[in-house]
């Protein structure tokens, strides 16, 4: 059985595989802290509910019935815009240590859950297939 058929787990592979080079980014930026002229780089978040669609090929919330709730997109007034984490240095780093190790720990742990959701999803299976954990 092809694990990647199932949308949940697609969902969560390709987290983990944007966390994975997220990681890799991080690294790169923490490893060229005294690089003169180095700035760091990110990347752009994930958009969950496009990698839902996309995963099941429909819309991810519909009204079926007419006593259902409907779901009104949110519009917020929130923009993306590029905050420095500290000034450049006198050789035009702009790398601050902290914020990078902040970052570092927090897609670790965002691994770690993705991947605890990965291994509980796949032992619901075998248990449902009656094959246990």
């Amino acid at each position: 059985m092809d694990m990647s058929n199932i949308p949940l787990l697609a969902i969560l592979q390709k987290r983990m595989a944007w966390l994975g080079q997220r990681q890799g980014i991080l690294s790169q930026n923490v490893a060229n802290a005294d690089t003169p002229g180095f700035s760091p780089s990110d990347l752009q978040q994930m958009d969950f509910s496009k990698s839902l669609r996309d995963s099941i090929g429909q819309p991810a919330l519909t009204v079926t019935n007419p006593r259902h709730i409907a779901l009104k997109p949110r519009g917020g007034d929130y923009k993306d815009y590029l905050v420095r984490d500290k000034e450049a240095d006198p050789t035009g780093n702009t790398v601050s240590l902290e914020q990078e190790m902040i970052k570092v720990a927090d897609t670790q742990a965002q691994y770690q859950a993705a991947i605890n959701l990965y291994s509980k999803s796949l032992s619901m299976m075998r248990t449902a297939l009656g094959k246990g954990s």
